[in-house]
């Protein structure tokens, strides 16, 4: 049902040669679009709910009201929408995605039906990395995303962020702003998807760049700015730039922005001795300190509850207790993907969610550096909240698997040289003057942008 982005193949039935040459002139004058070059629906669904909901998220101003709308559930039913509408013909790498992640979920799904009496929810909740990871097999190679709209997408979404985030914190609304949820979740995937768009910004990306660090410093989020500090490195850190010096002190300079962020948190929420993350660790260590060692790489058995005692001790975070018996939490309350993993999946379980990730990046055209780059800061949040488990996080895994990477990166605009001016061609005689071209093709050429509306 849906079909693969960029340009299209030329549409020149029943014309004859000349009038095709011009119409593929005029493409070419264009800049490459053409009738042809129309958006997947894959696009215009994800794309249009992010968009629709930045706007009801912008509009929506104070501490905690991130958005008007359930934003985090309507995206989800946007991923699952665009999932089904490519769901009619699978690429051969998405299979070894589907089949074991399938596998692993109809396995665990048949052993919490047999022995466990926790509800739909909660296994929802506790197995939705993997439930995530069988939707992404759907995009694995499909190329339905667009570089160029891409980078025209994340310009404007990161000006929406910027704009909701500014506002909150000058005007005082808001400490720990938000566009569609807890800023925690978003932000990974804004960096995400300017690490994608980076090859295609042009002349737009240190200023995306620039407008990305203000927004994930303003959020006051410390597992973003660390993830800030990683897309850094990778997108600026390169041995073949002869600038990579340069790009070693702003390493500094970025490292110090967040060092402020984590620093001012600590002194707000009164030391070291007050992050909840560690407590959370204290809560695991306890639980586990009796499990034999083969347990450690296959985790508990399906929705297996934590002691009453740890129960007991995080008892403040009671909206995330069980959502059928208000006494009993599982996993979820940790917080940290990677506690919640360790205790649900095991080693085991969380080394094949990360290969099977890894598999659908690579068999998708993604690079090692850039399966890298996108990893790295999920990771850095997988330590503090749910990183894989998050639609956030799964719909720039999406977006990365589909992307249409055939099309040429963006180059920046050329500086001109030192006491010489940049020579625009303005005469229509250039193209005479110009070595190889043809007279009669610049004519057409001609022609044709004069027609043009």
């Amino acid at each position: 049902m849906d079909a693969p982005a960029g340009p299209g193949p030329e549409v020149t039935a029943g014309l004859d040669g000349g009038r095709g040459r011009i119409a593929r002139i005029r493409r070419r004058a264009m800049g490459g679009a053409g009738t042809a070059d129309r958006a997947s629906w894959s696009e215009r669904v994800l794309y249009g709910a992010l968009l629709l909901l930045a706007v009801t998220g912008v509009v929506s101003p104070g501490e905690y009201n991130y958005n008007l709308l359930p934003a985090a559930s309507l995206l989800e039913l946007a991923l699952i929408g665009c999932a089904a509408l490519l769901a009619t013909r699978l690429t051969a790498g998405a299979w070894p995605v589907l089949v074991l992640g399938g596998l692993y979920v109809f396995v665990k799904t048949l052993t919490w039906f047999t022995y466990s009496s926790a509800s739909v929810v909660d296994f929802v909740q506790a197995y939705k990395a993997y439930i995530y990871l069988v939707a992404l097999a759907f995009f694995v190679g499909k190329k339905v995303f667009s570089a160029r709209r891409l980078a025209n997408f994340t310009t404007v979404l990161v000006g929406v962020f910027l704009l909701k985030y500014g506002y909150s914190v000058v005007l005082g609304l808001a400490q720990r702003p938000g566009v569609y949820i807890e800023n925690n979740f978003e932000l990974i995937l804004l960096m995400g998807l300017v690490y994608l768009a980076w090859p295609h910004l042009g002349d737009r990306r240190n200023w995306v760049f620039l407008a990305l660090a203000a927004t994930v410093l303003l959020s006051g989020s410390r597992s973003a700015a660390l993830a800030l500090l990683v897309v850094y490195v990778f997108l600026y850190v390169r041995t073949s730039n002869r600038t990579w010096p340069l790009h070693i002190a702003g390493v500094a300079a970025v490292g110090y922005a967040v060092f402020e962020v984590i620093t001012s948190r600590l002194s707000q929420d009164g030391g070291l001795s007050s992050l909840d993350r560690l407590n959370f660790l204290q809560v695991y260590l306890g639980d586990v300190d009796s499990w034999p060692v083969w347990q450690f790489f296959t985790g508990s058995a399906p929705l297996t509850p934590l002691s009453s005692g740890a129960c007991a001790d995080l008892s403040y975070y009671a909206p995330l207790f069980s959502s059928t018996d208000p006494g009993v939490c599982y996993s979820v309350i940790l917080h940290s993907f990677v506690l919640r993993a360790l205790f649900d999946h095991g080693i085991l379980g969380l080394v094949l969610l990360y290969a099977l990730v890894w598999l659908g990046l690579r068999l998708s055209g993604v690079g090692v550096r850039d399966a890298l780059a996108l990893l790295a800061p999920i990771t850095a949040s997988a330590f503090s909240v749910s990183a894989f488990n998050s639609v956030f996080t799964a719909i720039l895994l999406a977006i990365a698997m589909g992307l249409d990477r055939s099309g040429p990166p963006v180059a920046t605009s050329p500086r001109p040289e030192r006491g010489r001016r940049r020579r625009w061609p303005v005469d229509k005689g250039e193209d005479r003057r110009r070595p190889g071209a043809s007279r009669r093709a610049a004519a057409v050429r001609r022609r044709v942008v004069r027609a043009l509306p």
